[in-house]
């Protein structure tokens, strides 16, 4: 992916919160074809930066896990067309986006408890996604959902990835006026849409009410 450097995103603590708040992705392999698979993927820092992710155990994506294939992790975050009529100067039509690469060679995760730590972490995440401030909205498995999951565990393909290479392109404006920022933030603001808001939030995380990079 080329990235102009006004749209490089260098900090490592904000792609992994991007990643977080959008972590379904998608994974390209090369070895031993071309395969794609789109699942969830979970983040992990601890000595570097490393992916943990599952796919079908007859999906043939698993077969080059098991190869110890080299992976491109591709993470799509929010994006929204922005038009010229919302700009204070001329412009042209344009997307504002979020997209990010993880490069890395997968290996096989096939310790059962280890599987398992990770089902149950990935559910953990999204269930306090879902409900931020609501505790006991959460799902949370029984007896029933343990044994389902370990019945499960031998038709998945878990592995873990360390993250080689990132590249982070973050596109929000950086190349307008500080006036056409504010004015994209308004329109954005009075959009019903939800990726809209979605993307006025990343903007004014990044500029303050006067359109200037915080």
């Amino acid at each position: 992916m080329y990235v102009a450097p006004d749209y490089a995103e260098p900090d490592l603590d904000e792609v992994i919160r991007l990643i977080e708040a959008q972590p379904f992705a998608t994974l390209v392999t090369d070895q031993p074809d071309l395969r794609i698979a789109h699942v969830p993927v979970q983040v992990r820092r601890d000595d570097g930066l490393e992916i943990v992710a599952h796919v079908a155990a007859l999906d043939p994506f698993a077969e080059s896990v098991r190869q110890h294939a080299r992976i491109l992790v591709s993470v799509l975050g929010p994006s929204v067309y922005v038009s010229p009529a919302w700009y204070a100067s001329r412009g042209l039509p344009t997307y504002n986006f979020v997209a990010i690469e993880l490069r890395g060679q997968a290996v096989p995760l096939d310790d059962p408890d280890a599987v398992r730590a990770h089902l149950t972490r990935l559910v953990k995440d999204h269930e306090e996604a879902l409900n931020p401030g609501d505790p006991d909205a959460r799902w949370r498995g029984d007896e029933w959902a343990r044994d389902r999951t370990n019945e499960l565990l031998p038709e998945l393909q878990a592995f873990t990835l360390r993250v080689e290479q990132v590249t982070a392109k973050v596109k929000l404006g950086q190349n307008r006026t500080e006036a056409d920022r504010v004015a994209t933030m308004a329109a954005l603001h009075h959009s019903p849409r939800t990726d809209h808001q979605a993307v006025e939030g990343l903007m004014r995380a990044r500029y303050d009410d006067e359109g200037r990079t915080r």
